[in-house]
C-alpha cells in the first residue's frame, strides 16, 4: 500500500506539471489538435522483502519427549494432530507446541483435544518449559514426580481431566510457578505446604476434588488474584492476611469445611470482584467493613447456617454489587431501606433467614432487579405499592411469609416471569390485572386467604406454565375460557370450594402434563374428550364428588402415569382399554363403587408401581398377569371381594413394599417365594383363609416391619428367626390356631412396638428376655395358656408400654384357657417402677396372690394372738387349777382339828382358817379397840 500511494503522488505530481507548462489559447483561437499525450511510465518499486527467519531447529531432546506424550495419549485418536509425528516438520511446528529461538520447547497447548492416556516422565526432561496446558482432556494417572525438574514452569492447566492422587511436595522446587489450575480432577491429600506456600502464586484452583485438610497459614502469603477452593473438604479459617491481598479479584470457598468468621480485615482486598462462600461453615456476622469493598459484584453466603445478625447499613457502599445472596442463614432483623441505594443489583436472595419487618418502600427503586427472593421469611406487611417501580423485575417469591393484604394494582406495571405468593396471609380476590402480565409463565397461590372465583381473563396468559391455586378459599366454577391456555403445564386446584363440573373443552390444553383438582366439590362425570390430553402424565381427581365410569377413551393417554380416583362416587366396571396406557406407574380406584373383575389388559402395566383397588366391589381372583408386574411396589386390595389364592410368582416381585390382603376371601397357602421379598415391609392377610405355617426363612426378610395373620388360618408356631428381623415393628397373629411357646429370641427384634399375640394356643412362660424390648407401646398375650410367675425386670424396662394385656376377663368362647400368672415374692415392690399402663397388671395377676397373702399374714396373726391368749389362760387355769388343789389337800388334812377346834368354841365364835391353822376370834364388844384383837 505504500509503494501503491508513492506512485500516485509521482503520476498526480507530473501531470500537473505538464499543465502548468502549456500556454493559454486566446479566447476566440480555435487550438489546433495535438496528439494525446502519452505519459512516461513511472516504475514501480519492488517492496523490499522482509527476511526469512531461519528455521527453529528443535534442542536435542525435545521432539523425543513430545513422541512420548503423543504415544502415551493415543494421538492418533486426538481432536488435531496436525504435523505431529511427520518427519518432515520440525516439532516446534507441531499443532499447539511453541519453542523459543534455541529450539527449545516452551508451551503445550493442547486443551480440549481428546488426550486419552497418563502423563509421561519425559515431560520432565523440557528444561526450558513455561506453559502446560493439557486441560479437559481424558487424562489420567497421576502428577508424575519427575517434573519436580521443570525450573522453567511458571503455568499448568490440567483442571477437568481424571488425574488422581496427590500433589507431590517435591513441586516445591518449581520457584517460577505462578498458576496451579487441578480443578474438577480426582487430586486428593492435603495442599503440601512446599508447593502452595512458597510465595509467588497467583493463581490456584483446586474446585471439585477430593483436596481435604487445613489450608496452610503460609498460602495467604501469596501475590493471589484468583483462589478457587469450592466443593472441596478443605478446613481450617479463612487468615487475617487476606486483607493484604490488595490484587486479590476472585475467592470462592463455596461448601468446604473452613470455619470461624469473616474478618474484618477483608476490606484490604479492595480489588476483590467476586466473594462466594456458599455453604462454608462460617459463623459470626457480617462484617460493616464489606461496604468499604465498592468493586463487590458477586457476594455469596448462602446456606452459611452460621452466619447470624443483622444486614449492616453499610451495605448501600455496594454501588457495583449485582449478586446477593443470603439463603438459609440465620441473618434476622429488618431489611435495610439503605438496600434501595443498590441500584445495579439484579439478583437478591434472602429466603429461609429470619429476616422480619415489612419490605422497605425504598426498594421499589431498584429497577434493575430482576429476582427477589424472601420465602420462607418472617417478613410481614403488605406488598408496598412501590413494587410497581422494579421495571425489571421477573421473579417475585413471596412464599412462607405472614404477608398479607391484597396483590396491589401497581403489579401490573412489572414484567413478571414467576409469582409466588403461596403459604402468605394473602386475601382479596385474584386481580384481574394478572391478565396484563403477558410474559407471566407461573402463578402460586397456593394455600392463602385468597377468595372470589377463577378470572376468565387468565386465558389471555398466553404463556402461563404453572398455576397453582391448592388449599385457597377459591370457589366457583372453572372457566370454560381457559380452554385457551394451551401452554399450561400443572394445573392444581387441590383443597379449594371449587364446584361445577369438568369443562370438556380442557382437552384442547395439548400441552397439560399434571391436572390436580382433588378434595373439592366438583362433581358431573369425567368427559370423554379428555382422552385427547395426549401431553397428560398425571391425572388425580381423588375425594371429589365425580360419578359416573371411567371412560373407555381414557386408554388413549399413552402418556398417562398416574390415575387417582381413590374417594370419588365412580362406578361400573374397569374398562379393558385402560391397559393400553402401558405407562402407567400409579393406578388409585379405591374407596370407589367399581365392581367387576380385573381386566386381562392390566397384562401390560410393566411399569406400574402401585395399584390401589381397596374398599370397592371388584370381585375375582388376581389375574395371573400380576405374576408379571416385576416393578410392582404396593398392591392394596384389602377390604374386598377378590378370592382365589395369592399370585404364584409374588417371589418375583422383587421391589415390592407392601401387600395388603386383608379382609378378603382369599385362600390357600403362604407362597414359597413369599420370603424372598427382600424389600417387603408390610404383609397384611388379617382376615383371609390362608393357611400353612410360618416358615422359618422369614427371618432372612430384613425389611419387614409389620407382619399381620389375624383371624386367618395360619398354623404351626412361632419361629424363633423372627428375632432376626432387625426392622419389625409389628407382629400379629391373635385368634389363629398358632401353638407352642413364645421364642426367646424375639427380644433381639429391637424395634418392636406392637405384639398382638392373644387368643391363641400358645403356652409355656413369659420370657425375661422380652425385656430388652424397650421401644415396645403393646403387649397382647390373654387367653392363652402362658403360666408361671411374672419375670421381675420384664416390664420395668419397656418404658414406651402403653398397653399390658397379659390377662383378661372375658366370655368369650375362644379364651376360656385365660393366661394364669403368679407373682414372684418381692414383685409387689417393683410396681412402682412399671409404665403407667402397667400398674393395672396388680389387680390382673397378683391381685389375688397379693390380698391372700394380705389375710393369711393377718389371719396367722391373729392366731398367734388367739394362741398366745389360750396359752397364757391355759397356763392361768393350770396354775389356778394347781394353788385350789393344794389348798383342798390343806384344807382336807386339817379338817379333824379344825373341828375338834370347834368343839371348845362358844357358840357363834367364828372360825378363820389361814395358812391352814384355824383362829377362833373373841366377840366384839368394842370393834374400835385393838386390844379385843386376839393373835
Amino acid at each position: 500500500m505504500r509503494y501503491l500511494c508513492v506512485l500516485v503522488a509521482t503520476l498526480a505530481g507530473a501531470s500537473a506539471q505538464t499543465t502548468a507548462a502549456a500556454p493559454a489559447a486566446p479566447p476566440d483561437a480555435v487550438a489546433a489538435p495535438k496528439p494525446t499525450p502519452v505519459p512516461t511510465p513511472v516504475p514501480t518499486p519492488e517492496p523490499t522483502p522482509e527476511p526469512t527467519p531461519a528455521p527453529i531447529v528443535p534442542a536435542r531432546g525435545q521432539c523425543e519427549a513430545l513422541q512420548t506424550l503423543f504415544e502415551k495419549t493415543r494421538g492418533a485418536s486426538w481432536q488435531n494432530n496436525t504435523g505431529w509425528m511427520t518427519t518432515h516438520v520440525s516439532c516446534c511446528k507441531w499443532h499447539g507446541i511453541t519453542c523459543d529461538a534455541e529450539g527449545f520447547i516452551t508451551k503445550i497447548e493442547l486443551p480440549f483435544n481428546k488426550l486419552a492416556g497418563v502423563l509421561p516422565d519425559d515431560i520432565g526432561g523440557l528444561a526450558r518449559l513455561e506453559n502446560l496446558q493439557l486441560d479437559h482432556n481424558s487424562i489420567s494417572g497421576t502428577l508424575p514426580r519427575a517434573w519436580d525438574s521443570l525450573a522453567a514452569l511458571e503455568y499448568v492447566f490440567l483442571g477437568g481431566t481424571f488425574i488422581s492422587g496427590t500433589i507431590p511436595p517435591e513441586y516445591g522446587s518449581l520457584k517460577r510457578m505462578v498458576n496451579w489450575d487441578l480443578g474438577v480432577t480426582s487430586i486428593s491429600g492435603t495442599l503440601p505446604e512446599s508447593v502452595i506456600g512458597k510465595g509467588g502464586l497467583h493463581y490456584v484452583n483446586v474446585a471439585l476434588t477430593q483436596v481435604s485438610g487445613t489450608i496452610p497459614h503460609k498460602f495467604f502469603k501469596n501475590p493471589l488474584d484468583y483462589v478457587n477452593f469450592g466443593r472441596t473438604s478443605l478446613s481450617g479459617t479463612i487468615s487475617d492476611a487476606i486483607g493484604k491481598l490488595d490484587q486479590l479479584d476472585h475467592f470462592y470457598m463455596e461448601h468446604t469445611a473452613v470455619s470461624g468468621t469473616l474478618p474484618d480485615s477483608i476490606k484490604g482486598a479492595r480489588r476483590l470482584y467476586d466473594l462466594d462462600l456458599e455453604g462454608a461453615r462460617l459463623s459470626g456476622t457480617l462484617p460493616p467493613e464489606l461496604g468499604e469493598m465498592t468493586r463487590l459484584d458477586y457476594v455469596h453466603f448462602g446456606k452459611c447456617v452460621g452466619i447470624s445478625g443483622t444486614i449492616p447499613q453499610t451495605i448501600a457502599g455496594l454501588t457495583r454489587v449485582d449478586y446477593i445472596d443470603l439463603e438459609s442463614t440465620k441473618v434476622s432483623g429488618t431489611i435495610p431501606p439503605e438496600m434501595g441505594y443498590l441500584h445495579g443489583i439484579d439478583f437478591l436472595y434472602m429466603e429461609e433467614t429470619q429476616i422480619s419487618g415489612t419490605i422497605p418502600p425504598q426498594m421499589g427503586k431498584l429497577e434493575q432487579l430482576d429476582i427477589l427472593y424472601l420465602d420462607d421469611t418472617k417478613i410481614s406487611g403488605t406488598i408496598p405499592k412501590e413494587i410497581g417501580g422494579m421495571n425489571g423485575l421477573d421473579f417475585l417469591y413471596l412464599g412462607g411469609t405472614k404477608i398479607s393484604g391484597t396483590i396491589p394494582r401497581e403489579i401490573k406495571e412489572l414484567e413478571l416471569d414467576s409469582l409466588h405468593v403461596g403459604r402468605s396471609e394473602l386475601s382479596g380476590t385474584l386481580p384481574p390485572e394478572l391478565a396484563k402480565l403477558d410474559a407471566l409463565d407461573y402463578i402460586n397461590f397456593g394455600r392463602t386467604k385468597m377468595t372470589g372465583t377463577l378470572p376468565p381473563e387468565l386465558k389471555k396468559l398466553k404463556n402461563l406454565d404453572y398455576l397453582y391455586l391448592d388449599g385457597s378459599l377459591i370457589s366457583g366454577t372453572l372457566p370454560e375460557e381457559w380452554n385457551d391456555l394451551e401452554e399450561l403445564d400443572i394445573l392444581c386446584l387441590n383443597a379449594t370450594k371449587i364446584s361445577g363440573t369438568l369443562p370438556p373443552k380442557y382437552y384442547k390444553m395439548r400441552r397439560l402434563d399434571f391436572m390436580y383438582i382433588e378434595e373439592n366439590a366438583l362433581s358431573g362425570t369425567i368427559p370423554p374428550q379428555y382422552g385427547k390430553l395426549e401431553a397428560i402424565d398425571f391425572l388425580s381427581f381423588d375425594n371429589t364428588r365425580l360419578s359416573g365410569t371411567i371412560p373407555p377413551e381414557m386408554g388413549k393417554l399413552d402418556r398417562l402415569k398416574d390415575l387417582d380416583l381413590d374417594f370419588t362416587r365412580i362406578s361400573g366396571t374397569i374398562p379393558p382399554e385402560l391397559g393400553d396406557c402401558d405407562n402407567f406407574y400409579e393406578l388409585d380406584l379405591d374407596s370407589t363403587f367399581l365392581s367387576g373383575t380385573i381386566p386381562d389388559s392390566f397384562a401390560k402395566f410393566d411399569n406400574l408401581f402401585d395399584l390401589e383397588m381397596d374398599h370397592t366391589q371388584i370381585s375375582g381372583t388376581l389375574p395371573k398377569v400380576f405374576d408379571k408386574m416385576a416393578r410392582l411396589s404396593l398392591l392394596y386390595v384389602h377390604d374386598t371381594p377378590i378370592s382365589g389364592t395369592l399370585p404364584h410368582g409374588i417371589g418375583k416381585w422383587d421391589n415390592v413394599e407392601e401387600l395388603n390382603f386383608k379382609n378378603t376371601p382369599i385362600s390357600g397357602t403362604l407362597p414359597s417365594g413369599f420370603t424372598t421379598l427382600d424389600h417387603l415391609e408390610h404383609f397384611d392377610v388379617s382376615s383371609t383363609r390362608i393357611s400353612g405355617v410360618l416358615p422359618r426363612a422369614m427371618g432372612n426378610m430384613n425389611d419387614l416391619k409389620k407382619f399381620m395373620a389375624s383371624s386367618s388360618s395360619v398354623s404351626g408356631f412361632l419361629p424363633s428367626e423372627l428375632g432376626h428381623i432387625g426392622k419389625l415393628e409389628w407382629l400379629s397373629a391373635s385368634y389363629t390356631p398358632i401353638s407352642g411357646t413364645l421364642p426367646k429370641k424375639l427380644e433381639q427384634a429391637g424395634d418392636l412396638e406392637h405384639i398382638n399375640l392373644h387368643s391363641m394356643q400358645l403356652s409355656g412362660t413369659l420370657p425375661p428376655e422380652w425385656g430388652r424390648l424397650k421401644h415396645l407401646e403393646k403387649l397382647s398375650l390373654y387367653g392363652n395358656k402362658i403360666s408361671g410367675s411374672l419375670p421381675i425386670g420384664l416390664l420395668e424396662r419397656m418404658r414406651d408400654l402403653k398397653s399390658c394385656e397379659l390377662t383378661k376377663a372375658t366370655t368369650d368362647a375362644l379364651e376360656w384357657n385365660t393366661n394364669h400368672f403368679y407373682c414372684a415374692a418381692d414383685v409387689h415392690e417393683t410396681f412402682a417402677s412399671y409404665p403407667a399402663a402397667c400398674v393395672p397388671l396388680q389387680y390382673q395377676i397378683c391381685a389375688a396372690d397379693y390380698w391372700i397373702a394380705q389375710l393369711a399374714g393377718a389371719a396367722v396373726g391373729t392366731l398367734l394372738v388367739l394362741g398366745l391368749l389360750v396359752f397364757c389362760a391355759k397356763k392361768a387355769r393350770d396354775n389356778y387349777i394347781r394353788k385350789r388343789s393344794k389348798l383342798l389337800n390343806e384344807v382336807t388334812s386339817t379338817s379333824a382339828t379344825v373341828l375338834s377346834d370347834l368343839s371348845d368354841r362358844k357358840a357363834g365364835a367364828p372360825v378363820v382358817i389361814v395358812d391352814g391353822k384355824s383362829m377362833g376370834l373373841a366377840k366384839a364388844t368394842d370393834s374400835s379397840d385393838p386390844r379385843h384383837c386376839d393373835e
